[in-house]
């Protein structure tokens, strides 16, 4: 019988998920992708984590556990490391030990990447391949396989945005992690409301992640966190482009309270508005904030500009048509 993967619809998948659906297909493994998140699924990940558990590990937990009794296995990286002197946010360290001590009766699939150890992602891939195909060789050419079809799509959606960019029209850079950005009830309402006001979103996550960690020094030079450089890089990169820019993080995010405050003292003279999303029912004022925010990059464009910071808590996106 076939062995089937399950892949939470949650953190790295945003990231990863062309590299983890390509390789475990070309050895012939089946991949189960969780659905998109709903509060049902929010609200069972709150009951399974700590209260202090950020919004996007709780999201996580819900989505593992809707992956129970759908794939032989759920799969679950370890990421340390990915450059000798960076880390990752404490939420990818743990991902694996919290999901395995919160979620019931789930049979987890796990590979660590800590560069600074020696530890790769190809080796680590590999060995987990291996529990699948007997043929080492085989492994190896179905990781590098899926690092050609991973560096394909990034490549791809990295020229969409270019084009993007070079279409007339209001331009906003959203700031943000994809697991935040993409999620169905996170980020995705207010990216949703964002073009229903006929903005053209330019999105962090779609930046080239080469050129977005090399211009990230310009704003920090000891900024630890790899993917909170991405976002750092990602705004020196694209600033200069568009009209104002949307900050969207997740209470209680440490790193990202960080990054944001870093660069709105960078950005002076750039509209700017920051939306913290926590697990709060209600969407009092988040549309009428948003079409606010846009109106006022309007007048800006004919006026002169005006630097808005806005970090009051917002509830947790949602339902915004």
């Amino acid at each position: 019988m076939q062995a089937t993967v399950g892949l939470p619809r949650s953190l790295l998948f945003y990231k990863y998920h062309v590299l983890w659906t390509s390789f475990f297909e070309a050895l012939g493994v089946t991949t189960v992708t969780s659905p998109p998140s709903n509060r049902a699924m929010l609200q069972r990940g709150i009951e399974l984590a700590v209260d202090e558990t950020c919004i996007p590990l709780k999201v996580f937990l819900g989505h593992v556990d809707a992956l129970r009794d759908k794939a032989d296995y759920i799969l679950v990286p370890r990421i340390v490391t990915l450059a000798k002197d960076e880390t990752a946010c404490v939420k990818f360290l743990g991902a694996y030990d919290v999901a395995r001590n919160s979620v019931p009766d789930v049979r987890l699939l796990e590979y660590n990447v800590d560069v600074k150890s020696g530890i790769s992602e190809k080796d680590e891939l590999c060995r987990v391949g291996r529990i699948f195909e007997r043929s080492g060789r085989r492994v190896r050419r179905a990781y590098e396989h899926a690092k050609r079809e991973q560096r394909r799509h990034n490549a791809e959606i990295t020229l969409q945005q270019e084009q993007a960019l070079e279409r007339p029209g209001l331009k906003v850079l959203v700031v943000g992690h994809g697991y935040n950005l993409y999620d169905e009830l996170l980020g995705k309402p207010i990216v949703d409301n964002l073009k229903s006001q006929e903005v053209e979103i330019v999105c962090s996550e779609l930046a080239d992640t080469a050129k977005a960690r090399r211009l990230a020094s310009r704003v920090s030079t000891d900024i630890p966190w790899t993917y909170n450089k991405e976002l750092l890089g990602a705004l020196e990169l694209y600033r200069e482009r568009v009209d104002g820019v949307v900050f969207l993080v997740t209470f209680p995010c440490g790193p990202d309270s960080l990054m944001t405050e870093l660069c709105i003292r960078r950005i002076k003279g750039l509209p700017a508005i920051t939306i913290v999303l926590d697990e709060l029912q209600g969407e009092a004022g988040l549309k009428t904030r948003l079409e606010s925010f846009i109106d006022l990059i309007r007048m800006g464009k004919d006026i002169g500009s005006t630097q808005v910071e806005d970090s009051s808590r917002l509830p947790q996106g949602s339902g915004v048509a």
